[in-house]
């Protein structure tokens, strides 16, 4: 069995900087289930991950959107709120927001949202009330609303980050590792959760929807995704603001194009590949230089056999190329962070929205509902 367990230093015997598994200490166990590396695997490149303080043992992640066929403008006031509702007590540690248009053509306004306590993000949410972040809709108007939560333990998550610099949850973790050993080969990321030690990530079940209409009939009305056993939600991202002269031209020229047809890909016929949604955002911070997207799959193992598709081959190798190109003076940051749910610890509800939003894209048309939740707003 390939396992690399033993505690670390900063060098080797033969002088060189050692490397250190992606899973901290204290989350590792004896494995079950070995690990993907071939024996005696080096990465060529750096590679970070977050580390969270043994007492960190859950996360929340939640996604609160806004969706509207007008002009981004249409959803400030809305957003506003939003924010608003964050700087009370128990919210969240750190947000950001982010933009995009749908292959519908709507515009999604989606603030990204991270407590490294989840018993602080429940008194908060409890506080609001369950219907807060769309009470102020008007049911027949131009905005709908989603909420997406996720709540993961520290076990159930992965990172990897080319530079030392945080995003997502990585910028509420106590600190991000060392170099590691666990990337650049297949399975790495499956490597680097700690579950996966035991664990073979296996889904169960499918997604269904919870409503009293149609599967069809999502506008003006709420309605809620009832999930299944280890969805896997990924966040990845892209940061070329450092960029300079001939680093930033070949990005833009050679790296990006693919990451955006990648993307396209997905949005539009990911369904078809195990993927339920993928949003294509670009951070509002004022430089438009720093991207992610937002996908949820069947399982890990559909993420997997997309990564190996010839779509993501052609992204990862403009990447070599970039890196290879630049260096060690490489400015171009990339990231992920990734996690495998439980059932238990997700949620999607969405208000008003169109059918082909996050999960309800999910839930094939025509398939019997479960339950309702409401009838149409404003009967």
């Amino acid at each position: 069995m390939n396992d690399r367990t033993a505690p670390t230093t900063d060098l080797s015997p033969d002088g060189s900087e050692r490397l250190e598994p992606a899973i901290p200490a204290h989350l590792r166990v004896p494995r079950t289930l070995p690990l993907h590396a071939p024996a005696g695997f080096v990465p060529a490149h750096a590679s970070y991950s977050a580390r969270f303080h043994p007492g960190v043992t859950g996360l929340t992640i939640a996604y609160f959107g806004l969706q509207t066929a007008e002009p981004a403008a249409a959803c400030d006031a809305a957003l506003e709120r939003i924010l608003t509702a964050f700087a009370r007590a128990d919210g969240p540690l750190f947000w950001d927001v982010a933009t995009n248009i749908d292959p519908q053509g709507y515009c999604n306004r989606v603030v990204a949202s991270y407590w490294r306590d989840q018993a602080d993000g429940q008194r908060w949410e409890e506080r609001l009330g369950a219907d807060w972040w769309y009470r102020s809709l008007d049911p027949g108007g131009p905005i709908g609303a989603f909420r997406e939560v996720f709540r993961p333990s520290v076990g159930d998550t992965e990172t990897t980050f080319s530079h030392r610099c945080p995003e997502g949850y990585a910028r509420i973790a106590d600190a991000m590792s060392g170099k590691t050993d666990t990337h650049e080969y297949w399975g790495s990321a499956r490597d680097r959760i700690p579950r996966a030690q035991i664990d073979e990530l296996a889904p169960g079940g499918q997604p269904a929807m919870v409503s009293s209409a149609p599967a069809e009939d999502t506008l003006g009305r709420l309605v809620v995704v009832t999930p299944h056993e280890n969805l896997c939600l990924l966040r990845s991202g892209q940061d070329w603001s450092d960029t300079e002269a001939a680093e930033r031209d070949f990005y833009l020229a050679h790296v990006r194009p693919q990451l955006d047809a990648a993307m396209e890909e997905l949005s539009c016929k990911g369904t078809l590949l195990g993927c339920y949604f993928n949003r294509y955002l670009r951070l509002d911070d004022g430089t438009n230089e720093r991207s992610y997207s937002l996908s949820a799959w069947h399982s890990l193992a559909a993420l997997e056999a997309w990564v190996r598709a010839d779509t993501h081959l052609t992204i990862w190798g403009a990447g070599i190329k970039h890196y290879k190109r630049a260096g060690d003076a490489a400015r171009l940051r990339l990231y992920h962070e990734l996690a495998v749910v439980r059932a238990e610890d997700q949620s999607f509800t969405y208000f008003s929205c169109h059918r082909r939003t996050g999960m309800l894209a999910a839930v094939t048309p025509g398939s019997p509902s479960q339950g309702s939740v409401a009838a149409r707003r404003g009967s």
